[in-house]
């Protein structure tokens, strides 16, 4: 009885997976993106206990009081400096200022404005706009793989896999420069390019495949050729 039931549930996945547009989904190609700059990603950290107070009192002073400033340090990789108060490791009961330079590994140029995203892994990532004046505007903190342009709006993907963790999602960047949930993807996005019809390939961990439409609309694919970036 056992073994029946192994083999119903084979076929029963098998069956499953015929659901799928099987399709060719070529590979990533970078000369498609000229107003892309992918990057590698990195954080460099520092922590002082020096200009505690001056730091804690311009955030109260700004027009909308935060705990975190942000500053760019160059605007053409998109690099810039995050810093914010933390418990001291120097000292008991103490509050220090961590200083984090942050290299994001995506930048999408927008004529004079930019979006870059950057993600490291379970300590998170964040979604930036660099406007005209060289301002940094949080969008959102997320763990950005990549952004893209569709024929509706800049779109991107997130996620993370990390222990017993495997999600992702797809976002639409609107006007406004805030980010509207469109989906949630099958897993953590690994790979993602355009396909010649236009549509949008996110391959997720460990094995799956997503097509995101011209139109806005999702569906499960099984790709013939899946070549990660």
């Amino acid at each position: 009885m056992k073994y029946f039931t192994i083999i119903a549930l084979i076929l029963s996945f098998n069956s499953f997976a015929n659901v799928f547009e099987k399709i060719n989904c070529a590979s990533y190609e970078p000369t498609k993106y000229l107003n892309k700059t992918v990057l590698k990603g990195t954080v460099k950290s520092e922590v002082t206990e020096v200009g505690v107070k001056e730091f804690l009192e311009s955030t109260q002073n700004d027009s909308k009081p935060r705990i975190w400033k942000l500053e760019l340090l160059d605007r053409a990789t998109g690099k810039y400096k995050k810093s914010f108060p933390r418990s001291s490791p120097y000292s008991d009961e103490k509050t220090a200022i961590e200083h984090q330079i942050i290299q994001p590994h995506v930048v999408i140029n927008l004529g004079k404005k930019s979006i870059t995203g950057s993600n490291n892994g379970e300590f998170g990532g964040e979604l930036l706009l660099i406007d005209e004046n060289d301002k940094i505007t949080l969008i959102e903190r997320m763990n950005v793989k990549d952004i893209f342009e569709m024929p509706f709006g800049l779109v991107v993907t997130s996620g993370l896999a990390h222990l017993s963790w495997n999600y992702g999602d797809i976002h639409f960047i609107n006007s406004d420069f805030e980010i509207e949930k469109l989906y949630s993807l099958v897993g953590m996005p690994v790979s993602t390019w355009h396909l010649e019809s236009g549509a949008l390939l996110i391959n997720s961990y460990p094995s799956s495949s997503q097509v995101l439409t011209k139109n806005g609309y999702m569906k499960r694919v099984q790709c013939i050729v899946n070549k990660a970036n």
